[in-house]
C-alpha cells in the first residue's frame, strides 16, 4: 500500500466515523485502501485536546494504543480522570492539512548555508555596479539559481539586496505578461541558426541585408496577428495580418513572396532573417529552402530566448505600430486591407535617419519601383 498518499476530507471523515464506532485500525485501513500507519499518524497529529479538569496529568498510558483519542472511553466525561483527554475531529484536521500544504511552500528551497552564501555573492556585485546577468554568469559553478529566481528572490525582500540598489528597476513598473507562445520550446534543434551562428555569419558577410521578423503581440482572443517583416537599413516594413498562425501559412508568406519577385531577387533581397523563437518560425527548412528549385534561398537565425534587444529594430518598428493598432484593443475585425493601408502610412513617413526621404522613397531608389509593386502584391493578397 502507499504510505505517502495525501488523506482528503472524505477519508478524514470515515475514520472520524470508525473511531466513533469502535472500529479497529485495520479495519479502517481495508476500507480505505490506506496503511494502517498512514491512519495512526494521522490521529496522533491531529487530535484534539481537551481538559475537563483543573488537576491534569500526564497523558493517559491508553492513548498510546489506538484508537490514539478518548472517544469509547468510559471516563471520558467522568471527574474522575484527571489525564489530558483528546478527540479526533475530520473538519479541522483537514483545516490542519490544508494550512500546513500552504505553508510548507512558502519561502525558498534553500538551506541557510546556501542562502547566505548566495546573499553574499549578490550584494557584493551589485556594489560593485554588475548586473544580475553579470553575477550569475561570472558566478555559475556557485549560483545554480536561474537569473529569473534571483530576481524573483529580490523582489520578494528575501536577499539584501533591494530592488531600489539594481541600476534599471527603478525606472520600470511591473507589466502584464499575458503570454501567447510559449518561447522556451527546447524541442527543435536550432545548431547553426543560433545568435551566436548569426554573429559569425555576418562577420564573413558584412555587407549582406538583414532583415527582422517578428510577430506583433495581439489578446488572447484574437484568431489574427500582424507579421512585421523589416529591413532596418532603410527602415522598410512589410505587415501583414495572418489567421490563426502557424508554420505553414509563416512558409506561404516566404513561398508567395519568392513567387512574386522571383528566386534571384528573393536571393539577393534577402539573405539573412533574424527573429526571436516564436513555434510559428520553427520551419527552418520551409523558410530557408525554396519550393521553385529546392535550393537553400535565405539563412534564418533566431535570437536568444528573453533577449528581445538582439532585434531591435523590428521591436522599435512594433512600438510604432502600436499608434495604429493599440495594446489590449482586437484585431479581428481588420481585413488585410486595413493592415495594407497602415503599412503605406509608415511607408510614406520622413525619416530623419534617412535624411528626409521616406522607407518607401529609399527602397525605391535602391531596388526599384518594380521590385516594389511585386513586393506589395503579396501583403495585399487576401490570405486566409
Amino acid at each position: 500500500m502507499k504510505t505517502w498518499k495525501h488523506i482528503n476530507l472524505e477519508q478524514r471523515k470515515v475514520i472520524s466515523s470508525g473511531i466513533a464506532h469502535n472500529d479497529k485500525l485495520i479495519e479502517i485501513s481495508e476500507r480505505l485502501s490506506l496503511d494502517p500507519r498512514s491512519i495512526s499518524r494521522e490521529v496522533r497529529r491531529n487530535r484534539i485536546p481537551i481538559d475537563y479538569s483543573p488537576n491534569i496529568k500526564p497523558n493517559c498510558p491508553k492513548l498510546d494504543r489506538w484508537p490514539l483519542v478518548c472517544t469509547k472511553c468510559k471516563l471520558r466525561y467522568s471527574n474522575n480522570c484527571h489525564h489530558v483527554k483528546f478527540k479526533y475531529d475530520a473538519q479541522k484536521a483537514q483545516n490542519n492539512a490544508d494550512y500546513n500544504l500552504i505553508n510548507s511552500r512558502k519561502g525558498i528551497d534553500i538551506d541557510s548555508e546556501e542562502f547566505n552564501k548566495l546573499d553574499f555573492i549578490i550584494k557584493k556585485g551589485t556594489d560593485e555596479n554588475k548586473s544580475i546577468y553579470q553575477i550569475k554568469i561570472e558566478n555559475n559553478n556557485e549560483i545554480d539559481k536561474s537569473i529569473t529566481t534571483l530576481y524573483r528572490y529580490i523582489n520578494k525582500g528575501y536577499l539584501t539586496t533591494k530592488r531600489i540598489d539594481l541600476p534599471s528597476a527603478v525606472k520600470y513598473k511591473k507589466r502584464k505578461h499575458n503570454k501567447k507562445y510559449d518561447y522556451s520550446n527546447t524541442t527543435i534543434d536550432r545548431t547553426g541558426h543560433t545568435y551566436l551562428d548569426y554573429l559569425s555569419y555576418i562577420h564573413k558577410n558584412p555587407r549582406a541585408n538583414v532583415w527582422q521578423l517578428d510577430f506583433l503581440g495581439a489578446i488572447k482572443t484574437d484568431s489574427k496577428c500582424i507579421l512585421s517583416f523589416i529591413l532596418p537599413e532603410i527602415h522598410f516594413t512589410l505587415l501583414d495580418i495572418i489567421t490563426n498562425p502557424n508554420s505553414c501559412k509563416v512558409v506561404n508568406f516566404f513561398d508567395e513572396l519568392e513567387e512574386k519577385i522571383g528566386t534571384e531577387n528573393f536571393i539577393e533581397l534577402i539573405p539573412i532573417i533574424l527573429t526571436d523563437r516564436d513555434p510559428c518560425f520553427t520551419d527552418i527548412d520551409g523558410i530557408c529552402f525554396s519550393k521553385i528549385t529546392g535550393e537553400e534561398r535565405c539563412k534564418l537565425f533566431f535570437c536568444d530566448p528573453y533577449v528581445s534587444n538582439q532585434k531591435p529594430n523590428v521591436e522599435n518598428i512594433n512600438k510604432q505600430i502600436r499608434k495604429f493598432f493599440p495594446k489590449g484593443k482586437s484585431i479581428g475585425c481588420l481585413s488585410k486591407q486595413d493592415v495594407f493601408k497602415k503599412n503605406i502610412i509608415l511607408l510614406n513617413t520622413p525619416l530623419k535617419s534617412l535624411d528626409g526621404y521616406t522607407p518607401k522613397e529609399t527602397f525605391q531608389v535602391v531596388y526599384g519601383e518594380d521590385l516594389f509593386l511585386k513586393i506589395f502584391d503579396v501583403v495585399n493578397d487576401e490570405r486566409k
